[in-house]
């Protein structure tokens, strides 16, 4: 039996074991339950256990896991009841989500009446609610991501108010970083954007860094990636593909970025990626198209996906569609061979013009939040 095994070689053997599956033996003994809420041991469960990629929807303000099938053609989707979040003030009324952003694990949720921050596992159950230093604007964009040290990963979040870089009295640019460890917001003085615009308020994390699809408000528009390292605590602008038409970012596996780009006259969808990112933020950015299909939408003629999820080994991708006309909403499956398309309606008709679907990728995990930092062993 495992309880007869020295302390450390269980250790090993737990931090083997896929965080679902630790999840249902937290009740098993006292010290395997002491043993999953030890942050060093989580920190190693992190690096060693298998991935396992889930898919999440932020559907009518809430979060709901989704379940996709390639096997079958065409493809099909099934949608599962929203994950539970209560008011941690009334603990009786769930909680209306607006956006969501992933990091290793953790979901930063921006809730919608009140537009306060919270940080949740769902894997754990664990929540922390957090209360911005200052009032921000209805547009004001958050992002998840943390500070690589040789002792651990030190959590941050990044808010960001975008100013008017042409009315001298109007707002300016603003940011702000909130630390887990300190339980404390200060100000980024030395950050500067120019003449940037981000075009959407949800980013994507990688390793722990936040990426957004952005464009120059002064130079033609033209559009780039721009990355924030949370480290350095710096933003770098960085190369897309050279292409025209809408886009959405993604990430491909913990490893890869990719962009869907749409073309403003054709039906015609292009699926890029790049190389493999390191830690290291200077790295060349390069960019390879992994297929593309042409697929004319009816008389959806201005479909946006606003986010996708790229299977790079099947070629194909679960895109979500960010129209917010009165009618059966859709995600759609696109990929090689007309086997791989399918449109899958989610929801019947609402009201909720604010709410816009967003799909995430997401990979459980035992990464605490309450006290912030996890420590390398």
């Amino acid at each position: 039996m495992m309880s007869d095994l020295p302390l450390d070689l269980v250790e090993e053997i737990l931090s083997r074991v896929p965080a679902t599956s630790l999840r249902r033996l937290r009740s098993t003994c006292r010290r395997w339950n002491a043993l999953f809420k030890d942050q060093i041991f989580t920190e190693k469960h992190f690096r060693k256990a298998p991935k396992e990629f889930k898919v999440l929807m932020l559907k009518e303000y809430r979060v709901c896991p989704i379940s996709v099938n390639l096997k079958v053609a065409p493809p099909s989707v099934e949608f599962k009841g929203g994950l539970g979040l209560k008011d941690s003030h009334t603990n009786l009324e769930e909680v209306d989500i607006y956006a969501v952003i992933q990091c290793d694990g953790l979901l930063l949720c921006i809730t919608f009446n009140n537009k306060r921050l919270m940080v949740w596992n769902p894997c754990s159950g664990q929540t922390r609610w957090i209360q911005p230093k200052t009032s921000y604007e209805w547009d004001s964009m958050f992002s998840l991501g943390y500070e690589k040290q040789k002792s651990g990963r030190t959590y941050k979040i990044l808010m960001y108010c975008d100013g008017d870089d042409y009315s001298p009295h109007g707002r300016v640019n603003e940011f702000e970083i909130y630390e887990f460890s300190s339980d404390s917001w200060r100000v980024l003085d030395d950050v500067v954007l120019e003449y940037c615009s981000i075009l959407s308020i949800i980013g994507v994390s990688l390793k722990g860094n936040s990426y957004w699809l952005a464009y120059n408000k002064k130079d033609n528009y033209d559009q780039f990636l721009l990355c924030f390292d949370f480290t350095a605590e710096r933003f770098e602008c960085m190369c897309l593909p050279l292409v025209a038409g809408r886009m959405a970012l993604s990430v491909v596996g913990e490893k890869q970025l990719s962009v869907l780009s749409q073309s403003d006259i054709t039906s015609k969808i292009d699926i890029w990626l790049t190389n493999k990112i390191d830690n290291d933020i200077k790295g060349v950015l390069r960019w390879s198209k992994s297929f593309t299909v042409d697929i004319p939408f009816g008389g959806y003629n201005y479909l946006f996906f606003l986010s996708f999820l790229n299977d790079e080994e099947k070629k194909v991708a679960l895109c979500c569609d960010r129209s917010c006309q009165i009618g059966k909403n859709k995600v759609y499956i696109i990929g090689e061979g007309n086997e791989n398309y399918a449109e899958i309606v989610y929801a019947e008709s609402t009201n909720k013009f604010w709410w816009y679907p967003f799909i995430i990728s997401y990979v459980p995990s035992l990464v605490h939040i309450q006290q912030g930092r996890c420590k390398r062993e």
